[in-house]
């Protein structure tokens, strides 16, 4: 079973996409539903379903608001509204589906069916993800999984300049200039990459030890890597650092 929950400040069109989902979507269970958007906030973040029918325009706050403060976002998102000039920016906001009312039993089917595919994937790339940190200590890998809306992406450690931390996403820099987001905290990745070449510096950076151009002493210092960028080392993790990088030289010659 999917749990899920409708925001709707209409209470007679919450009934309604109710009844449709117990009589056309069997494997979906409501497990709440809410008129007031700022009280579906606390809901979704109490209860954590796996899915969530939103309106758009609500007093207050409108659905993509809801979402804004809900991000990175848990769950699929499927927008039920009378108005279709907003679908453009609901699949920006990454949603699974988009039905205008009224709500059509095929297209509402059709767009659980989606939702539940994608509820799935994220299911097996969790449990990936949590089988390959286990191992990543025990055996050096020359790759990681980046988790994006896709699936998985696998980066070679060798090509991973530095990885950046912006609250519950992690940036990842390479040495072609690109730049990968991910929606997964930074220690999680820490547990992924190996230190024998990865080090923390800061509690927003990791540096690739094979980029380090040059070290600017300081309190803490700063790091320069081979692309110019300057990446400032936390007073607490500038003995460490240091450590960890004469033995790394060392152990280079």
């Amino acid at each position: 079973m999917i749990n899920c929950v409708i925001i709707d400040d209409e209470p007679q069109n919450v009934r309604l996409l109710r009844n449709m989902l117990e009589m056309h979507c069997a494997n979906v269970n409501v497990r709440a539903t809410e008129t007031d958007a700022r009280a579906g906030i606390e809901i979704i973040r109490e209860i954590q379903p796996q899915l969530v029918f939103i309106d758009v325009e609500m007093p207050h706050l409108n659905g993509f608001d809801v979402l804004k403060q809900l991000e990175p976002l848990s769950f699929e998102v499927i927008f039920v509204t009378a108005f279709s000039q907003y679908a453009v920016e609901a699949f920006e906001h990454n949603a699974t589906g988009y039905i205008t009312k009224p709500v059509n039993a095929e297209k509402l089917q059709a767009a659980v069916i989606t939702a539940i595919k994608r509820i799935e994937e994220k299911a097996i790339n969790r449990n990936l993800f949590s089988l390959l940190a286990l191992n990543a200590k025990q055996e050096v890998p020359d790759k990681i999984p980046l988790s994006t809306s896709g699936g998985l992406l696998f980066v070679k450690l060798n090509d991973i300049m530095y990885c950046e931390s912006s609250g519950n996403y992690t940036s990842f820099f390479l040495n072609d200039e690109k730049k990968i987001v991910v929606s997964r905290q930074l220690g999680e990745y820490e547990k992924l990459l190996p230190d024998s070449t990865f080090i923390r510096i800061h509690d927003k950076y990791i540096i690739n030890l094979y980029y380090i151009k040059e070290y600017i002493k300081g309190s803490g210092g700063d790091v320069m890597l081979e692309n110019g960028k300057e990446l400032p080392v936390a007073t607490r993790r500038k003995e460490d650092f240091l450590a960890r990088f004469e033995k790394w030289i060392k152990r280079k010659g």
